[in-house]
């Protein structure tokens, strides 16, 4: 621990490297271009022009083998992008229609902006050949991801002789900006599937962060913009039939209110009475066995909407394995019970925003949970300083656990740079986190440090967390307690410079957990990653091997009623998975794994595969296999899941998902059809059951019905 902080600081040390940021100035026009998806209108012949793009794979540093080009206009309320993607159209990548679903094996353009020219936030943008298009919003320099936050705005794309073309209109009433500020970061990207190929403007290694924002571009000219009043007010009305256990079928009519104010250019302020998830994608079942929760990510778009500035300590990076064992806020707690079934939401608001360097973010919810809780709330604050560092605190209150009163209080530190030894990318993490928590004094802390240097060639990772016993997060997730848990990795990645391969990545990763009373370890983990192939295909290999020590002081239930004994167990689990690139119309992929397990035997069989007969349809297969043998008794545990899409547009969706387990011996379904009349104005017609009797003639014992139709207001 005192290593980690002493390298840390060595970080504020070290001279900032020369960045050169290329910059284009945009175009104002007097008529906006149709958005139709065709290059054609006379007012694109006086947009700004960027066709300067470079490979950040497979080849860094090399002109694009396609040419491409960008074309971006603006007027007081709306900015305007223009594409055209030369390419043969044989070898276009098209597969994807629906709006926000991964375009991660199509080709597709992407496009970054950094409003408040900070290099550590954005917003994302994408389209794809056949005008599907995605959002998100990106926090700490790319390492925080939403995909989930959705912004009204629109796109057109056709296939054309020559490739593909696009054009996009994106409201500035959807974006927040420092006011009075014409210039914005801005980063381009083309992805080219077929050869595996990504082209970026401004040039950029591999070494940065795929979404990184501190390397990109910059955008002037955008003088006299305005976000309107800034208010969007969206009612909804739902309606339909719910049943519940043994009750019967009753109709439902209800409606809420959703409304946003941009309190500024940099402040929003959200407010929601009587919320409805009923369009919210279900969870993925999973089949646990180990002794501790099992974490489910947050699918809800109110909990979504800025929930990257609620980011704390080592949790803000998606790669990091270790960053759920330690969550403060975990907004999953709120307007779900333990089982993960849905409790009412009366009403919530939250704020989010900066202040010059001052990011922050304030919550407040009322729901109908068994403890009868007058709500729960949760505040950050975060300083930036540096060019990637900030410091922060965060304190949240209320018990969504337990009936005892409870308040968590910490602060963070982060130290990062993205020029270290000239294109290096380095991030040094620091907590401490305090929980106040009633009936409960005493070894209520909870910290950790870590270094993180996420390079392409070399990625390593140390760190280290603890936490005591009476540590208590009421709104937070936290599956082990009262330990010491050391981890890190060391991944070498190198690229051979001819075909077919992409790249080759070996390495280790271990963990070490031990009882923070006795020092006795509890878990100890140490993988040795022989082989990972990527080739410029899209296709993969890899084999696993992994050391696994458990030391159990209690028994535990792992599957029905079979118990694994107390004691020490040591046991070898290898891994071996072969998967087709998931651009082709058929792919799969066999994941099998087999060693020892506690006192016996485990063997894993993971299948998936999906097929795409014609572009609006997908069908996707998946069946999850285990075979344990124990001392106290044999069990198979299985996980079937279906997927069923019909895709007629990118404004037009079906999705069908269907989802078994033998643990339960019940069928979950949900149907969700999706029709997007305009960005903002949405009919929603959704299907959930999550417990359908394959033995009673498939009969739900509950399930709702429902059609929604949401409308968006703008002001």
């Amino acid at each position: 621990m005192r290593y980690l902080i002493t390298v840390a600081s060595l970080l504020l040390f070290f001279p900032a490297g020369l960045h050169s940021q290329p910059e284009i100035r945009i175009v104002h026009t007097g008529v906006p271009p149709q958005i139709d998806g065709k290059i054609e209108d006379k007012e694109w012949n006086s947009a700004t022009l960027v066709k300067d793009f470079f490979q950040r794979e497979p080849h860094q540093g090399e002109p694009s083998s396609e040419n491409t080009e960008f074309r971006f206009l603006y007027d007081r309320n709306n900015i305007y992008i223009g594409i055209k993607c030369f390419d043969q159209p044989g070898g276009i990548t098209a597969k994807e229609l629906a709006r926000d679903v991964s375009l991660g094996e199509d080709d597709r353009i992407q496009i970054i902006f950094d409003t408040f020219l900070d290099g550590r936030n954005g917003y994302w943008f994408q389209i794809g050949p056949r005008g599907s298009i995605g959002d998100a919003l990106i926090s700490e320099n790319g390492k925080n991801f939403n995909k989930s936050w959705d912004g009204i705005w629109d796109g057109k794309a056709r296939i054309t002789g020559e490739g593909w073309e696009a054009e996009i209109i994106i409201p500035f009433k959807t974006l927040a900006f420092r006011k009075g500020s014409s210039t914005w970061g801005m980063k381009l990207i083309r992805h080219i599937k077929r050869k595996s190929e990504s082209v970026y403007w401004p040039p950029t290694t591999l070494n940065t962060d795929r979404f990184a924002v501190s390397d990109a571009g910059l955008l002037s000219g955008l003088e006299g913009i305005s976000q309107g009043i800034g208010l969007d007010i969206v009612p909804y009305v739902t309606g339909g039939l719910s049943k519940k256990n043994e009750t019967a079928a009753k109709g439902v009519i209800d409606g809420g209110l959703d409304a946003f104010y941009q309190i500024t250019p940099q402040i929003k302020a959200a407010l929601t009475v009587n919320t409805d998830f009923a369009q919210s994608e279900v969870d993925e079942r999973q089949i646990n066995l180990t002794r501790f929760s099992l974490y489910f990510p947050e699918k809800r778009d109110f909990f979504l909407d800025g929930s990257n500035y609620f980011s704390f300590g080592i949790n803000g990076d998606r790669e990091n394995k270790q960053g759920t064992q330690m969550i403060p806020f975990f907004s999953r707690r709120i307007g779900l019970d333990d089982s993960g079934s849905p409790v009412a939401i009366n009403y919530g608001g939250k704020i989010t925003g900066r202040a010059g360097r001052l990011n922050f973010g304030f919550l407040h919810v009322n729901d109908d949970n068994q403890w009868n809780n007058a709500g729960y709330s949760a505040g950050r604050l975060a300083v930036n300083f540096g060019t990637q560092s900030s410091a922060g605190v965060i304190i949240t209150n209320g018990n969504a656990v337990s009936g005892s009163s409870n308040t968590v209080a910490g602060i963070d530190l982060r130290l990062g740079k993205t020029d270290f030894r000239k294109d290096k990318t380095i991030v040094f993490n620091l907590y401490g986190v305090k929980s106040f928590t009633e009936g409960l004094t005493g070894r209520d802390v909870s910290f950790g440090a870590e270094i993180n240097y996420p390079n392409d060639f070399l990625n390593f990772r140390v760190g280290y967390l603890q936490t005591g016993e009476n540590f208590t997060a009421g709104l937070g997730f936290v599956p082990r307690k009262n330990i010491r848990d050391f981890y890190g990795s060391l991944f070498l990645g190198p690229r051979p410079e001819k075909p077919p391969v992409l790249q080759i990545k070996s390495g280790i990763d271990y963990v070490v957990i031990s009882d923070l009373s006795t020092g006795r370890i509890q878990t100890a983990e140490a993988g040795l990653d022989f082989l990972k192939v990527t080739l410029i295909s899209g296709d993969e290999l890899s084999f696993f091997t992994d050391f696994n020590y458990e030391f159990l002081e209690n028994d535990f239930n792992i599957f029905d009623t079979i118990k694994i004994a107390p004691g020490e167990y040591g046991f070898w689990r290898h891994r071996l998975v072969i998967s087709s690139a998931k651009r082709r119309n058929l792919w799969a992929s066999v994941k099998m794994e087999t060693g020892s397990f506690y006192s016996g035997r485990r063997n894993d069989l993971l299948l998936q595969a999906g097929w795409k007969p014609f572009v609006p349809l997908y069908v996707g297969v998946e069946s999850d296999t285990r075979w344990v043998n124990l001392t106290g008794g044999d069990f198979i545990a299985r996980i079937y899941r279906l997927n069923l899409n019909l895709l007629l547009g990118p404004n037009v969706t079906w999705y069908n998902y269907a989802q078994y387990d033998n643990k339960t011996d019940r069928i979950g379904l949900q149907s969700r059809f999706q029709w997007i009349l305009k960005p903002g104005r949405t009919i929603f017609l959704t299907w959930n059951s999550p417990s359908i009797d394959p033995m009673n003639r498939f009969t739900p014992e509950n399930y709702e019905a429902r059609l929604k139709l949401k409308y968006t207001i703008r002001f």
